[in-house]
């Protein structure tokens, strides 16, 4: 493996023992040199994978922060010129410490127009996605992908900026190394390339993992973030392995909710599951500086365990675990952060290409947009401030599921031997009684959301639906969202959903039905459904169910009636309500300003994949 990359003269090695052949070792750039604004990666390798213990430093040079400093490979952008050193400490496989150094100088010599993020380190059989960033001065003209090193993966699109594909099977660690070419229209060309250190992973076939979208697909390593937890080993064992064949009783990882009614920070924390440690810090900052309702914290009493990791994608509840899987996307900060989250694109269905309308949704505050992520490229900054909103909604979603299947009526009488799907295999989810007692009416909705979600194959007469037409199928009766039609748990969740962000946080929700791209011509728009009276007591019947100690009444009163959006103009230009007695003349011709940065459309399809 290792004789197909330059040996690297600088690099200083010591281990007090090691046997010949074995010898751990750094591959890192051709000539240790590189260019300021690349982002580069150094790979600690060996012919035998037992590394343990590894800890990356910077001894020298201008700061690079940089994140997973305790995996085998990091990966980073040169910040400046100069003259840098890394350190990685090790235990060898024979428990020997072991540490290495690498160099490098880095020089502004030449621009750097490309950048492929980010080398790291992954698991055979994993999803995986490259990303290359570029700065070309003139139009793209071309992109190239090709593999350079290691077994072959099978790379079906490879003329975009993203690369995504399944790392092949192996049977002992090996580099993958792949690169891209562009050209633009002014006869300019660049390359940049990535390595990948890919770790052999055994899937058990009876793994309860090893099923559906995750059939012969690797997880994620994950570790639980507090070292010392008391469920250490049940979290490492029940909830998110390729090697799980068993799951635990509630005697051994009960919900958090049988122990308390009142979790703190610190009980939520003992039960989780990260890739990577700034994944669990984010976690906890959200938990101790926005959910000063607790909220959150109380509604994971219904939650066995919270993972969060790179691979995450969408966001999900599993019954059979108990736990809640959130996609570290929501938590990032840093763009050092970011990437180190896989970006594989999610699977986006094609179900409404033979309808005439669609359905954007958005979410609002004081006329603007509550939440924005910096573009990928932009290499910003974000905090917990702009992206609290995206967060909370994700989580008040995910976590209804969690109690409409396990509510907290049931918490106190959970038995040791049961399990978590013990509860929900006996008894119905609240959500049934939802529709039993305030269902939706509107039959022609239904239809259109098994077409929408579920992939039916559209009639002749629902292909032929207007925007209008639709609008009256939908607006007069009482979802929030068209995604209340894709299922009745998906009901259920959207109305926790849109109340609590609306009570908690004073955001609206937008829903409209508009015409096809690229004008989104609004036919009906409507801001704050979840006002309406013939909708609130639908979700005042969730709420109570999931947060018995939410003030009803109190919550309710602050709930605005739902408002009007203007009709005839495209969803981007409707984002700020018309003016009382005023035409629309005033708003519109200041719509440029309003989209100079236009957000993507959010489509109710886009639900599966938070």
């Amino acid at each position: 493996m290792l004789n197909r990359f330059l040996y690297i003269m600088s690099t200083i090695l010591f281990i007090t023992s090691c046997s010949k052949g074995n010898a751990p070792e750094i591959v890192g750039f051709e000539n240790n040199k590189t260019l300021v604004g690349k982002s580069v990666g150094l790979v600690l390798t060996s012919s035998n994978s037992n590394i343990t213990e590894i800890q990356w430093s910077q001894t020298q040079g201008p700061i690079i922060n940089f994140v997973g400093s305790d995996r085998k490979v990091i990966g980073f952008d040169v910040p400046s010129e100069g003259h840098y050193t890394f350190q990685v400490a090790f235990k060898d496989s024979q428990s020997n410490d072991g540490s290495i150094e690498y160099s490098f100088d880095a020089t502004s010599e030449s621009p750097v127009y490309v950048n492929v993020r980010l080398d790291h380190e992954a698991n055979s059989q994993a999803k995986m996605s490259l990303q290359a960033y570029e700065q070309m001065p003139g139009n793209i003209t071309s992109i190239s992908w090709t593999q350079l090193e290691g077994p072959s993966a099978v790379l079906n699109i490879t003329d975009q900026l993203s690369l995504n594909f399944t790392a092949p099977k192996i049977n002992e660690d090996i580099l993958l190394k792949f690169k891209v070419d562009i050209t633009d229209d002014q006869g300019n060309s660049a390359s940049d390339s990535v390595n990948i250190l890919l770790e052999e992973t055994n899937i058990d076939d009876d793994s309860f993992f090893n099923a559906g979208r995750f059939a012969d697909i690797s997880l994620a390593d994950v570790h639980p973030f507090v070292t010392d937890s008391n469920y250490f080993n049940e979290l490492n064992e029940c909830i998110y392995s390729n090697t799980s064949t068993e799951l635990c009783n509630l005697g051994k990882l009960p919900f958090i909710g049988s122990l308390t009614t009142n979790p703190t920070t610190a009980d939520i924390m003992a039960r989780v599951l990260v890739s990577h440690d700034w994944m669990g810090a984010r976690f906890q900052e959200y938990l101790e500086t926005v959910d000063t309702s607790n909220d959150i914290k109380n509604l994971l009493g219904a939650t066995t365990s919270i993972v969060i990791s790179y691979d995450i994608r969408p966001s999900f509840f599993w019954s059979g675990t108990g736990a809640i899987y959130l996609s570290a996307r929501y938590f990032w900060v840093t763009p050092e952060e970011r990437d180190s989250i896989d970006t594989t694109q999610d699977f986006r269905s094609d179900f409404s290409k033979d309808l005439q309308f669609v359905d954007p949704w958005r979410v609002t505050k004081d006329n603007q947009y509550a939440y924005s992520t910096p573009l990928i490229a932009s290499r910003e900054v974000r905090n917990l401030e702009n992206s609290k909103h995206n967060l909370s909604r994700v989580l008040y979603h995910e976590l209804a599921h969690a109690n409409d299947f396990f509510p907290p009526r049931a918490w106190a009488n959970a038995n040791n031997n049961d399990f978590a799907w013990t509860y929900s295999s006996t008894n119905q989810p609240d959500s049934t009684g939802l529709a039993s007692a305030l269902p939706l009416v509107s039959q022609e909705m239904y239809d259109l959301g098994n077409v929408m979600f579920q992939g039916e194959t559209a009639t002749q007469t629902q292909q032929n639906f207007t925007p209008d037409e639709v609008a009256e199928f939908f607006f007069p009766y009482e979802a929030t969202n068209t995604y209340n039609y894709s299922t009745l748990r998906e009901d259920y969740a959207m109305l926790a959903e849109e109340y609590l962000m609306t009570y908690r946080f004073g955001v609206r929700y937008d829903q409209g039905i508009t015409g096809l791209a690229p004008d989104y011509i609004i036919s009906t728009a409507e801001r704050g459904r979840v006002g309406h009276d013939r909708t609130k007591s639908r979700a005042e019947y969730v709420v109570a169910n999931i947060l018995p100690s939410v003030n009803l009444v109190e919550a309710s009163a602050q709930i605005l009636q739902p408002s009007t959006l203007t009709t005839g103009i495209s969803w981007w230009d409707a984002l700020a309500l018309p003016t009382l007695g005023k035409t629309n003349e005033s708003f519109i011709s200041n719509k440029d300003s309003l989209n100079k940065k236009r957000p993507k459309i959010l489509l109710g399809i886009d639900r599966r994949h938070q």
